[in-house]
């Protein structure tokens, strides 16, 4: 009995048989080509402990991703056909590997895609004889390689090298200095489609970047800006990271804390109009649309505050910069200094 993919291109872990060893091949390659130092925990660990002991490192730096995999890992033995006889088709997905003359490359899993899980079928399927004969952190670097295509494949990716390095780095003690940067690098030479940067879960697909490598822009698939949901914003970051701006529209309410008062953003107009939502640096409000005229407290006086020039506007420390106000002894536009003492009327 032979399993193949046949009319699909698969992709499953691969192991490196020389002799009476046999090593997975994502981590033969970081070791002797690339010398990447891996590190999956104390050696008494299971397979099972070595890959929440990855995925836990993981979630440090890229949170999103790591809980991800543990989803998928809870139920992957009841999505894998263990089989004992037997053997795989050949697949050829691995890119250029230069091995031992002595040694030769084995099938050791094949993953179908989820457009051919058929009834009765499988996702993963393992040779059970090759995987007993691995060591604990090999069999727990099998199941990465396949948690990370598995990912791959969702996105159209349908080859392994990327993969493989992408389960080398996070196998290693690299990941133990890792940060948003260079989780973001990794992402993107593994050609995967989302990464969490900075607090955010953001899509690479429509991303742009900065001369240094940094995102500009890109959608955010997940995160909260001061307590408010931003998910499906195509966001500006600045180059350390924090969000400079995005587009709203009516259909938009946020509200933010500005010295201890609530503030509410909103804009009253059609909905296929979008107004730019701007943030200083630091993090505080820099420019925003209101409905209307709201109560805000200005230097010790309450005011009703509305927008100047279709907007209000903030220093970096919270003070209101620009707007239009009434109050008992002012009504119009005014500019505020940034200590908030001077008035000055435009």
């Amino acid at each position: 009995m032979s399993l193949a993919g046949g009319d699909w291109v698969g992709n499953g872990g691969n192991v490196i048989s020389c002799g009476n060893s046999l090593r997975l091949l994502d981590y033969y390659e970081a070791e002797e080509q690339r010398r990447i130092p891996l590190e999956l925990g104390p050696a008494h660990m299971s397979f099972q402990q070595k890959v929440y002991y990855v995925l836990h490192r993981l979630e440090d730096v890229n949170p999103t991703r790591a809980k991800m995999y543990k989803k998928w890992f809870r139920t992957f033995d009841e999505e894998t056909q263990w089989f004992f006889v037997g053997k795989f088709l050949p697949i050829r997905d691995s890119g250029v590997v230069i091995i031992p003359e002595e040694c030769e490359i084995k099938q050791v899993a094949i993953q179908r895609p989820k457009a051919l899980i058929m009834p009765g079928d499988q996702r993963y399927v393992i040779d059970l004889r090759l995987f007993e004969k691995l060591s604990e952190d090999h069999k727990a670097g099998l199941v990465l390689h396949e948690l990370i295509y598995r990912e791959a494949i969702e996105t159209g990716i349908v080859s392994s090298p990327g993969v493989r390095y992408f389960n080398q780095v996070i196998s290693s003690y690299l990941m133990k200095t890792f940060d948003n940067r260079m989780m973001l690098d990794l992402v993107r030479t593994a050609g995967l489609k989302h990464v969490d940067y900075h607090g955010f879960a953001v899509g690479l697909e429509a991303a742009q970047f900065d001369e240094n490598g940094n995102i500009k822009t890109a959608t955010v698939w997940g995160g909260n800006l001061h307590g408010q949901n931003i998910s499906g914003k195509y966001v500006n970051f600045y180059p350390s990271g924090k969000i400079e701006s995005f587009l709203y529209t009516s259909a938009d309410e946020y509200t933010f804390n500005i010295n201890g008062q609530i503030f509410p953003i909103g804009y009253a107009g059609p909905l296929s109009r979008m107004i730019l939502l701007k943030f200083h640096e630091n993090g505080m409000l820099m420019s925003g649309s209101i409905k209307n005229k709201t109560p805000f407290l200005l230097n010790g006086k309450t005011v009703l505050l509305s927008n100047l020039n279709g907007a209000v506007t903030f220093w970096p420390n919270g003070q209101l910069h620009t707007g239009t106000i009434e109050s008992s002894e002012y009504t119009g536009p005014l500019v505020l200094s940034q200590e908030g003492s001077q008035i000055v009327k435009p």
